[in-house]
């Protein structure tokens, strides 16, 4: 009797870890933030890494707070497809900051 109770607790601590999980909010918002940016409406040279600086405040929304690349061309362009879109419905906490690396390749 013991250990079925002992593995009916294991398996409600398991079941309880599984919940909370917060790694599905992070894919949506990379993945409507991928979908705003959409393809490039400029030619660039060779491929850009960039770092997006961000929070995602209490009505979903994206709020940029730095874009760290070289060319003012790609942060002006991320700055705008993105600043102030909303990107997540569901806000439980009232404001989350993110870091996102990013490429944007040449076509």
């Amino acid at each position: 009797m013991r250990k079925f109770v002992l593995l009916v607790f294991v398996a409600l601590m398991n079941v309880s870890a599984f919940a909370i999980n917060e790694n599905p909010v992070k894919e949506e918002i990379r993945t409507n933030i991928v979908k705003l940016l959409g393809k490039v409406d400029f030619t660039i040279e060779k491929d850009v890494k960039t770092t997006i600086d961000f929070l995602v405040n209490k009505k979903g929304e994206v709020v940029i707070l730095d874009v760290d690349c070289a060319s003012p061309e790609v942060c002006a362009y991320i700055k705008s497809k993105l600043n102030y879109k909303r990107v997540y419905k569901n806000i439980k906490k009232s404001v989350q900051i993110y870091k996102m690396p990013l490429k944007i390749v040449r076509s």
